[in-house]
């Protein structure tokens, strides 16, 4: 019995990695980077990237004013463990409608939606998900958004309000061409 049940538990468990595998594997681009890889199906529509260092996140479509309706975006944060994560929000914070973007921890989770600028926060942690959304409907002109993730060593004292700042710049000047990821290492 205990040798049937196992047997079981191990195929359900390779049928549903199969299923994830080929999920994955199914129109996919990968593009590797030195802040880590970038995975988007072939309408750039629904994406993940693994994020490993301080980068500024800039949205699809940053450079034309606008990201597309029906985005599904998740950046997997995972910094140097003797690191805390500082999040600078852009001054160009833009969302339409029900857009909208989560920051998710082991112990906390933030939702921003509309066109207010958000707090910056400090993540007590190196691992985080944020998660962009955009409704069916095509966004007003304008609604864009960039993200610094910036690693502060757990050992150093640095008000969130200065991390911004010394980004800040490299932020308002945009994303190098169509990136969507720029490097602040």
């Amino acid at each position: 019995m205990n040798k049937q049940l196992l047997v079981l538990v191990v195929l359900v468990g390779a049928a549903i990695a199969y299923q994830c595998v080929a999920k994955r594997d199914t129109n996919q681009n990968f593009i590797t980077s030195a802040e880590g890889w970038e995975h988007c199906d072939t309408n750039g529509l629904a994406c993940c990237y693994y994020v490993n260092g301080s980068v500024i996140i800039f949205s699809h479509g940053y450079n034309n004013g606008s990201y597309n309706p029906n985005t599904h975006c998740e950046y997997i944060i995972d910094l140097d463990p003797d690191c805390d994560i500082v999040i600078c929000a852009g001054m160009d914070f833009g969302m339409d409608g029900n857009d909208m973007i989560s920051i998710h921890t082991s112990d906390m989770s933030i939702k921003w939606r509309g066109k207010k600028k958000p707090f910056n926060p400090r993540i007590n942690g190196h691992k985080a998900t944020v998660r962009f959304t955009s409704g069916p409907e095509s966004p007003r002109e304008g609604s864009k958004w960039s993200m610094g993730i910036v690693c502060v060593p757990k050992t150093e004292y640095k008000p969130v309000c200065e991390v911004c700042d010394e980004i800040e710049d490299q932020q308002i000047e945009g994303p190098n061409g169509d990136n969507i990821l720029k490097s602040l290492d």
